[in-house]
């Protein structure tokens, strides 16, 4: 620890601190309209804010710290005539450019010349390639989540289980950023806390080589703006509902059961002026949003296994509320505090095609996370300003059918004998899981515009996290004598148990960067380097032959617990008094990690309408820590088979280097693109590694480890269109290659399980999605219009398979090249329409939305010995078998191996 204080303390002493991404700046030059000449001493302010600045002997101004929006700037100056810019808007991390000039006074005393800026199509200073989208676009298009949003932007794809994947990299490795802070579940590398579409100002995603400011990722960023209060006060009130509408009742049953209270959505925000003065102001944004889903399932049987009512149940149901708060106060002209808190309660269920016939027998979910936040903003000087910013978010997850595992409506579902191809005639699901991650984040920041061309951010921040986990299965209840007792009785093994695993640690993360941004006529550069620390605090064995400190298989650690002289099987080793002399020599620490990461990003205006952008950077990022502390104590039994996977908190960060190079051109007065190119080299991802034998014949288990490489490369190119002439877009088209050594850092235990040999070749990986296009196209004004998605995707790889069976009956797969083939494309058209009305002063808009507008069958997933989602070639050898619950052409019918069908909302909002 005192190192890592030493090196923090060097490093820092370099540089000078700043906040990453939650603000953008204005700069310009004021001249004389007549001679050319810089006007020096002009003000220059954002009207309705207190930011501004002055003129320097150059002509030059710089805001800083400005919230992503749209602003107008008014420029006055004795003796020459005011000029008022209205729709200047600011985007997070960019440079709006206004040079304005000002004319010798001529008019009436008062009279102002109005301006009405541009957005530029081309971003001088924009180095690597991102993608935004703002709050006013978000409202009218036809997307629900953040993850739909995410979805249309160039790099991204989706894999077949919906998780988002950028550039080829796991879902894992992106960054989520909201208000300025990192809010990414250290677990499983998700976004903790969810956004709401509706809460967000400015949402930002970096695809390329982003700046050292944002750490712990490799393929992208993810950041989020919410709204704030303002001077004035507004407020909204949205509801919509609906129901999906399709013909296809073979593969959705119960689909034409149509209703409109299926789905539906009540949302609303409220903010302003706190009564009590202007310099303290609100936002408040809530939601409740509920869902019956597509995938239902038919009660058949109860779960005790006698005949049930035969009543349709849904089974991907979802329901959540989530809410917003902020509050900020100006304390003075140079002083800022803001609190906030992000809170969401989730309740739903994963359709299980097993229990399709018992659908009272499967479990649910539940999540719950907030976080909570304090930011100082402190304005040392017009060009100088520090924030300190300290927070807290915590993400529970539990996951069971009944919350009491000693309930005793548990049934096991062993005891019913179900065949092969047949769904569950009765029984509960046993599962039990619970995890819970706490982190506090605190964050010390400052920017200094060191000169007019010269931009000056670092950073400090340190994270502790708590992760809790308690996972089990119910099992039967055994007597004395080690027999189960009949009927069953639910019970829950002790954590020496393999049954039973239960942990927590305190890792600890931190960090400090420097990011340097050059802003020439010609040329902009931005120059960083960050440097990562991480401890995972917690233990690995000293000797993995001998894992099970609960029971051990050498002799040397074997003790004579009750007494007698001799050390044999009547000595339980689970005994607390002999764990306790083990623990001693058992285990050692893991090490920290750490590493300093360069990064550089460079625009070349070549004309005045394109610049062409390079960037490099090494990126790592530390493993989540689900495959650090997997399955605690290394509970291996007796049993000859290789026994799972087991977590290493001694990993070290995956790494990558990116390239990319690319164009932005604008082509027209309204349309702008940008191609780039890219490649990424990823080392050291985590993988399953080879068996550890121990003293038992046959038995043997892995740990993950640092092995897996990948390689990734493409192209993007995206172009939009500004709103003119009633109309605009945004289409984006990706093609890309990504290979690696396995998808998951579990394939290669199972591989290793079934008898093959170590994967020793690139092969595509499970999203590598060769072709993606999207296209979003708004026609309309303010009060009128329509908003239109279409999404393309070529296929994604699957494994294919071949079945054999003889005329005896037998059975033989025989897997072919993992990956080799590829799933059928898929299209989704979703359009939304509105119209507003003025209605007694208030804004009244009322909508219609079709989502999968055509009904299109998209396969999410494919049986591997046919390609397609509705066959298998199985069907054709089995025979039909009154003890199952189910013809054989019903098992091979699964809905969830398609997307879901069109779904039709209707809604209105009302706002002031």
């Amino acid at each position: 620890m005192k190192q890592l204080v030493q090196a923090l303390l060097v490093f820092a002493s370099f540089t000078a601190l700043a906040l990453a991404g939650t603000t953008g700046k204005v700069a310009g030059i004021v001249k004389d309209q007549k001679t050319g000449e810089p006007i020096i001493g002009a003000n220059v302010v954002l009207q309705g804010t207190t930011l501004g600045a002055s003129t320097d002997v150059e002509g030059r101004y710089v805001i800083l710290r400005i919230p992503p929006g749209t602003y107008t700037l008014v420029v006055n100056m004795i003796g020459y005539t005011s000029v008022r810019i209205t729709d200047v808007r600011v985007n997070i991390d960019l440079t709006t450019k206004v040079d304005v000039e000002l004319s010798e006074t001529v008019l009436e005393l008062g009279q102002v010349i109005e301006v009405v800026s541009q957005r530029p199509l081309v971003r001088r200073d924009m180095t690597s390639v991102e993608a935004r989208v703002e709050a006013d676009a978000i409202t009218n298009m036809p997307v629900q989540e953040v993850g739909e949003l995410l979805n249309l932007q160039a790099g991204v794809t989706v894999g077949r289980d919906g998780a988002i994947h950028i550039r080829g990299g796991r879902s894992s490795e992106i960054a989520y950023w909201v208000d300025g802070k990192p809010i990414t579940d250290a677990f499983d590398g998700s976004l903790s806390i969810p956004v709401e579409n509706n809460a967000i100002q400015e949402l930002q995603v970096v695809s390329g080589t982003f700046n050292a400011e944002y750490g712990n990722a490799m393929s992208g960023i993810v950041n989020i703006v919410t709204k704030d209060g303002g001077a004035h006060y507004a407020g909204n009130v949205r509801m919509y509902s609906g129901d999906y509408v399709s013909g296809d009742s073979h593969t959705f049953a119960g689909i034409d059961n149509v209703s409109l209270l299926t789905n539906y959505n009540i949302e609303g925000s409220l903010s302003g002026p706190v009564p009590l003065g202007n310099d303290l102001v609100f936002y408040l944004f809530g939601r409740y949003f509920k869902t019956d889903g597509w995938l239902y399932g038919n009660r058949k049987f109860n779960t005790d296994g006698l005949e049930g009512d035969g009543v349709a149940l849904p089974m991907n149901w979802s329901k959540k509320f989530s809410f917003q708060g902020k509050l900020r106060y100006e304390l003075s002209s140079a002083l800022r505090l803001s609190i906030s808190t992000i809170g969401n309660k989730r309740d739903y269920q994963d359709y299980n095609h097993f229990f399709r016939l018992n659908p009272d027998g499967d479990v649910t979910k539940h999540e719950k996370g907030y976080d909570l936040t304090a930011v100082v903003t402190h304005v040392l000087s017009p060009k100088t300003f520090y924030t300190l910013n300290v927070s807290k978010f915590n993400k529970e997850f539990r996951e069971y059918l009944y919350e009491d595992p000693f309930d005793s409506r548990y049934y096991h579902p062993d005891s019913l004998n179900e065949q092969s191809y047949s769904f569950s005639g009765g029984g509960t699901n046993l599962h039990h899981f619970r995890r819970q991650t706490t982190t506090y984040v605190g964050k010390f920041d400052l920017t200094s515009q060191v000169t007019p061309l010269h931009q000056v951010k670092v950073g400090l921040e340190a994270k502790l996290h708590r992760l809790y986990l308690d996972e089990f299965n119910v099992v039967p209840a055994v007597d004395a004598a080690g027999r189960q007792i009949i009927p069953f009785q639910p019970d829950v093994r002790d954590i020496t148990s393999p049954l039973h695993d239960q942990y927590t640690r305190y890792p600890r993360e931190f960090s400090v960067y420097v990011q340097d941004k050059f802003e020439y006529e010609n040329l902009i550069i931005n120059l960083g380097l960050r440097f990562d620390y991480f401890d995972p605090r917690a233990d690995i064995l000293d000797d993995p032959e001998d894992p099970n400190i609960y029971l051990p298989f050498k002799q040397k650690n074997k003790f004579d617990v009750n007494g007698d002289g001799i050390v044999d099987q009547s000595d339980n080793q689970a005994d607390a008094s002999a764990v306790a002399r083990r623990l001693a020599y058992w285990y050692r620490k893991a090490r920290p990690k750490s590493q300093i990461s360069p990064r550089l990003g460079v625009a070349y205006p070549i004309t005045d309408r394109g610049v062409i952008h390079f960037s490099y950077g090494h990126f790592i990022q530390i493993p989540t820590f689900i495959h650090l502390y997997q399955r605690p104590g290394y509970k291996v039994t007796t049993a000859s088979i290789l026994q799972g996977v087991f977590g290493n908190p001694d990993l070290k960060p995956q790494k990558t280097v990116m390239y990319e190079i690319g164009l932005q051109q604008q082509i027209s007065e309204d349309i702008g693109m940008d191609i780039t190119g890219f490649y990424r080299d990823i080392r050291d991802w985590v993988t399953a590694g080879p068996p550890i034998a121990t003293p038992v014949a046959g038995t043997a288990y892995s740990i993950y480890i640092n092995k897996d490489y990948a390689n990734m490369r493409g192209v993007t190119l995206s172009m939009n269109k500004r709103l003119n002439n009633y109309y605009s877009f945004n289409i984006s088209y990706t093609y890309q290659v990504a290979e690696g050594v396995n998808s998951s850092p579990d394939e290669e235990f199972f591989a290793a399980r079934d008898g093959a040999d170590p994967t020793k070749q690139l092969i595509p990986l499970d999203w590598d999605q060769t072709h993606t296009f999207n296209a979003t196209v708004g026609v309309g004004q303010s009060d009128y219009g329509a908003y239109m998605i279409a999404r393309y995707g070529s296929g994604l790889p699957y494994s294919p398979s071949i079945t054999i069976q003889s005329r005896q009956g037998q059975n033989l797969t025989t897997g072919l090249l993992r990956n080799s083939r590829r799933r059928p494309s898929n299209f989704t058209f979703d359009l939304r329409g509105f119209k507003g009305f003025d209605v007694f002063g208030l804004n009244l808009s009322v909508f219609l939305a079709v989502l999968n507008v055509l009904d299109t069958r998209n396969a999410v997933d494919v049986y591997g010995d046919t390609g397609l989602p509705d066959k298998s070639l199985v069907a054709l050898y089995l025979h039909e078998d009154p003890s199952r619950n189910n013809t054989i052409a019903e098992w091979f019918n699964n809905p969830s191996f398609y997307s879901e069908p069109r779904e039709v909302q209707f809604g209105f909002e009302i706002s002031f």
